[in-house]
């Protein structure tokens, strides 16, 4: 949705198409809440309350929320194998 609109020449995107996109991309319980979409927003460099945002934090706030996502994954892959070793 998101893409599609600034493939179109939107320069803004809804923050549903956020949350959509995480819906799609994360289990369930690896979705963020909307505090700690906010959160990442203001990260990003968000300002304001506002329903839309730039696609270019629209795509800051992906990519930290994947390099999150990657790091979670890599320290709990690295603490299996670590147990591993020891066996």
């Amino acid at each position: 949705m998101a893409f599609e609109a600034v493939s179109l020449g939107e320069a803004y995107v809804n923050l549903e198409s956020l949350k959509i996109l995480f819906e799609k991309m994360m289990d369930v319980d690896r979705q963020p809440t909307d505090e700690q979409l906010e959160e990442l927003l203001r990260t990003c460099g968000k300002s304001q309350d506002e329903e839309y945002v730039s696609f270019e934090l629209f795509a800051r706030a992906i990519a930290l929320l994947l390099e999150e996502h990657a790091e979670k994954i890599t320290t709990s892959s690295q603490q299996d194998g670590a147990g591993h070793e020891y066996q």
